[in-house]
């Protein structure tokens, strides 16, 4: 994984570990939160990075598609406490301020280990109607029919209710349907 550019130890030299956490979640604990999802994916956090470099960087690592976009990224960061006692807490990156402030967390505190991210990963209103429409079957449009009546009032000949059973069983049905009215 290279920055556009340059070679992977230039890339290495320039920046720093991360790790993001697509969908995941805030799990709070007595020693503050940490991150949890399924896969933590990793991630090479440049050097010099406004919020905008980041959310590209994780655009492109997560594979996220045109219509995908990064809702929110919480960082967690460390904080000193009196009586030299550290914990976690979450940190929302807003604005490169906020991407600054996790560049100089992460220095300040090296030994800790790699740049945690949690990703709100989110679709377009198209994709989602994409989606659905994709997968669509046809029993979904089948009216809900049980024992020789009607469980629901029609509406214009579509009751909006998913009838469950075998597909052939359902087509055979929609056949029968249409062929009295």
């Amino acid at each position: 994984m290279t920055f556009l550019g340059e070679t992977s130890s230039q890339t290495i030299v320039n920046s720093r570990l991360g790790f993001t956490f697509p969908n995941g979640s805030i799990i709070y604990s007595d020693s503050g939160i940490y991150f949890q999802s399924s896969t933590p994916v990793p991630i090479r956090v440049p050097n010099s990075c406004d919020l905008a470099t980041l959310k590209t960087r994780i655009h492109i690592t997560l594979n996220l598609t045109h219509e995908q976009f990064l809702k929110e990224i919480h960082y967690r960061q460390l904080v000193a406490e009196t009586g030299n006692y550290f914990r976690f807490q979450c940190m929302q990156l807003k604005n490169d301020d906020d991407v600054n402030t996790m560049l100089m967390c992460n220095d300040q505190f090296l030994c800790v280990g790699p740049i945690e991210l949690l990703c709100t990963i989110s679709r377009t209103t198209n994709e989602i109607l994409n989606l659905l429409q994709r997968t669509m079957t046809a029993t979904h449009d089948t009216l809900l029919y049980y024992n020789g009546r009607w469980n629901m009032p029609r509406q214009n000949n579509f009751v909006g209710c998913a009838f469950t059973g075998k597909i052939q069983r359902n087509l055979k049905f929609l056949q029968d349907v249409s062929s009295m009215n």
